[in-house]
């Protein structure tokens, strides 16, 4: 007795698996991904991206933050403007709120009060009010 013939004795013969089977699974799998993908895309809702411009340290309790935004043009964002030291720590904080009568290349220029002497100044985030 061969040891295929053994092992088929003792397990059992595992019937194949039907090209039907596979095939309703994989368009099953194809729907799921395209619905995902249409919600990504179209259905999620707005937000608010911002990119920071740049920064001034003007003294040791005040630092400028430069930045833009993109939104939709008829909401309003709230972002958040930080000032780090030198070991990452937060220094300065600020939340600007802007307006839907900015337009979305506008450069926006905050000023940050400070504890401590910031060596430099972002927007990590923004949201829509």
């Amino acid at each position: 007795m061969s040891q295929e013939q053994l092992m088929r004795e003792r397990y059992g013969v595992k019937p194949p698996a039907s090209r039907r089977r596979i095939a309703v699974l994989a368009a099953s799998l194809f729907v799921v991904f395209m619905v995902w993908a249409v919600w990504v895309s179209f259905l999620s809702p707005a937000t608010a991206k911002p990119a920071t411009v740049g920064y001034e340290v003007r003294s040791a309790f005040e630092t400028a933050v430069r930045f833009k935004v993109t939104k939709p043009a008829e909401s309003t964002a709230v972002c958040a403007a930080q000032v780090l030291d030198q070991s990452y720590a937060i220094v300065g904080y600020r939340e600007v709120e802007i307006g839907s009568d900015v337009a979305a290349d506008t450069v926006i220029e905050t000023s940050v009060n400070t504890t401590m002497l910031g060596v430099t100044g972002l927007v990590e985030k923004c949201w829509l009010k």
